[in-house]
């Protein structure tokens, strides 16, 4: 709890930040209800509380999805959302395949080569969780010879990758290296702060993380490079729901349980 804290107020500080300069923006829009432009954005729909799948009513809900379906209000935009495999949603963009994405995606140097980002809007970190029982695995240097989960291509893989003498083992979704953690398969999985936490919430008595949060980092609205004028509407979209407080609201409903 007290990691899950210290991240919430780390964003609270950021948000702050990026809110100040683009206050003024909104007004400069226009009538949000009148010729709004249709934006297909991609997701993985694979990482609770920020995007997944809800069974009952099959649609894709999230953070990140009301954050989107905000900023879209305030820029003018109508979001057709695209449920995408990880590595197919971040070439794609890359690639203008999609005209936006929005899925706890880390800003990285290599990925600003291959595609723009917006303004930050959320703080996390990759932590490690294990099983309730687990006494070997304190923290990043008790990993070694351990079998550790990551979905492939995140940030997570990035981490675990650097670690000396772990046995790395890569899946296409965060979900599926969680079941591998139940059902006694793999000794550790390694995932962003929030996701981490939706889990050991989920399963209280099964799961708990161990050691420091091992990164700190920022998410950001992926775009293709072209799209500098998409860029400029989401980014004055974002400070304005940021001054509104849409944010802790969002935090409050998704993250504080």
């Amino acid at each position: 709890m007290k990691k899950k804290l210290a991240f919430l107020f780390l964003t609270m500080a950021l948000i702050a930040a990026v809110a100040l300069p683009g206050c003024s923006n909104d007004n400069d829009d226009p009538d949000p209800t009148s010729g709004l432009t249709k934006i297909r954005v991609a997701t993985d729909a694979t990482w609770p509380p920020f995007e997944y799948i809800d069974t009952a009513t099959n649609k894709i809900v999230g953070f990140d999805i009301d954050l989107m379906l905000a900023i879209a209000e305030k820029a003018g935009l109508e979001v057709e959302f695209v449920n995408v495999e990880w590595d197919p949603l971040l070439a794609g963009v890359s690639q203008g395949t999609y005209d936006a994405a929005i899925s706890s995606i880390t800003i990285k140097p290599d990925r600003l080569e291959a595609m723009s980002f917006s303004d930050p809007y959320f703080v996390a970190g990759q932590i490690i969780v294990v099983r309730a029982g687990n006494t070997d695995i304190a923290g990043e240097n008790s990993l070694a010879g351990k079998k550790v989960g990551v979905q492939s291509g995140t940030t997570g893989d990035d981490e675990v990758s650097e670690i000396s003498g772990v046995d790395r083992v890569a899946y296409d979704e965060i979900g599926l290296a969680f079941a591998a953690l139940l059902g006694n398969q793999i000794d550790a999985v390694v995932c962003d702060t929030p996701v981490a936490d939706g889990y050991v919430t989920k399963y209280n008595t099964e799961l708990k993380t161990v050691g420091e949060v091992l990164t700190t980092e920022e998410y950001g609205i992926a775009l293709p490079k072209s799209n500098t004028a998409l860029l400029a509407k989401i980014n004055a979209g974002l400070a304005a729901v940021i001054a509104e407080g849409k944010i802790e609201e969002l935090v409050l409903k998704w993250l504080v349980s």
